[in-house]
């Protein structure tokens, strides 16, 4: 069987569409025919179709057609960067849609169409029949794609004919979403190669890591909640402490860590010279200033943030281990939880006041739980960042490591969505170093 060659046209990535249907086309590899518009190639037979929502043009969900309660799970989504009035509409819509009248009332008032098909008494082998035989169960797929960003890559959720999520399936179908594919596999490894699960963080164990076809997958087992309350205020700092303790920790100066290795090295690794030369500014003032400042290193998820997360009792259910990554202060992942929250809620402005308040690694930033401390809640002081270590340093050498990201992030054609953001990153960095 021939592999796909991975397409290289500047404006793949233009509309949600677009990403979805060079998805299903590398899923459903030819003679079969992904299609959103036009009539069924003669002599093909439907073999799997989706309703759209809200659109064809940037789709949020695709439903199964005819497969009610595959169509009610993947209405039901846990993350805890839900707000409470979208959880009770996804419940809401997962009750409707999972009963066979409303599943077929709610389909034919969608008239946006995904439609996969293949030429009658062809043997087409699909990502379906290729999980079946993985998982050793019947599954049907629904394939999520996301809005344009760097990271952009097909997600899979694997149901059961009965509505059971039996997988998810990360895709790597490109150079960039590939080495992330493999990071996380690679993550993953790393965190349960410690031993036995800590008490408050539940992470997924890999099922299946591999190629097929031109494609990149790594194949997860489910991680949902067992309980009716999976939401709740807290910022789960103790369980980020446990994390970032689980594979051991030390004590250096920050210049002579792995994260400021990478630092060093990124900005002559930019193609825009501008920006190298301002992020090689920003790292050599921090350096100056911070360099000789001893901090604890342990691990961080790299992404901890709401959506990434859900509550089941007094654990964390923690999934997209894909930064995951070592040799990182104690602190990073509260101050990514923290800078990346206030930028979904109130943008950059309001972010921007509270680093230069010093509240993404100290104090206690506006909007946090001020409830009594729970088992869950516990030990704020560990998860802000190790006993005696400097906040300002923390919080500096992490916006230095998230301008690091983004600026690489940004480089390729899929990354310019991510530009703007980069460029705000530095500037502010180079006001907060420059005071």
């Amino acid at each position: 069987m021939s592999e796909l060659p991975y397409p290289a046209t500047e404006d793949r990535h233009q509309t949600t569409i677009e990403a979805l249907l060079e998805t299903t086309r590398m899923l459903w590899p030819g003679p079969a025919c992904s299609r959103v518009e036009g009539s069924m190639p003669r002599g093909h037979r439907v073999v799997r179709e989706y309703a759209l929502l809200p659109d064809r043009c940037q789709p949020r969900l695709a439903l199964p057609v005819g497969a009610p309660r595959a169509a009610a799970e993947l209405f039901r989504k846990y993350s805890q960067g839900l707000s409470r009035r979208e959880r009770y509409s996804r419940a809401a819509m997962a009750r409707l849609v999972g009963t066979r009248l409303g599943n077929r009332a709610v389909t034919r008032l969608l008239p946006e169409r995904l439609t996969i098909s293949v030429p009658a008494g062809r043997v087409v082998e699909s990502i379906e029949d290729h999980l079946s035989r993985l998982l050793d169960s019947e599954v049907l797929v629904t394939v999520g794609v996301g809005p344009p960003r760097a990271n952009r890559k097909p997600i899979l959720r694997v149901l059961t004919p009965d509505g059971r999520t039996r997988a998810f399936v990360k895709v790597g179908l490109s150079p960039v979403t590939t080495e992330l594919v493999r990071g996380e596999a690679e993550a993953l490894a790393a965190y349960w190669s410690a031993g036995p699960p800590g008490r408050l963080v539940h992470a997924p164990r890999v099922l299946h890591h591999g190629r097929w076809r031109s494609l990149e997958l790594l194949v997860i087992e489910p991680v949902l909640p067992g309980r009716a309350r999976w939401s709740r205020p807290d910022v789960p700092t103790a369980a980020m402490a446990e994390l970032g303790t689980r594979l051991g920790t030390s004590r250096r100066p920050l210049d002579r860590s792995l994260v400021w290795e990478g630092a060093r090295s990124s900005p002559p690794a930019l193609t825009d010279p501008d920006q190298a030369a301002a992020l090689a500014r920003v790292v050599a003032t921090v350096e100056r200033r911070f360099g000789s400042t001893r901090l604890t290193f342990g691990a961080w998820h790299g992404d901890w943030t709401p959506w990434n997360m859900a509550w089941d009792g007094d654990q964390v259910l923690l999934w997209d281990f894909e930064r995951f990554a070592v040799g990182v202060p104690l602190g990073f992942d509260l101050a990514h939880y923290r800078l990346q929250s206030v930028l979904r809620s109130h943008g950059e402005t309001a972010a921007a006041e509270r680093a230069r308040a010093g509240l993404l690694t100290g104090g206690r930033a506006a909007g946090t739980s001020t409830r009594a401390p729970t088992r869950a809640s516990a030990g704020d002081a560990a998860g802000e960042c190790a006993p005696g270590d400097d906040p300002e340093a923390v919080q500096v050498a992490y916006l230095v490591e998230l301008a690091r990201r983004y600026a690489l992030a940004s480089q390729p054609v899929e990354g310019r969505p991510l530009r703007a953001r980069t460029a705000w990153l530095i500037a502010l960095l180079s006001e907060l170093v420059g005071r």
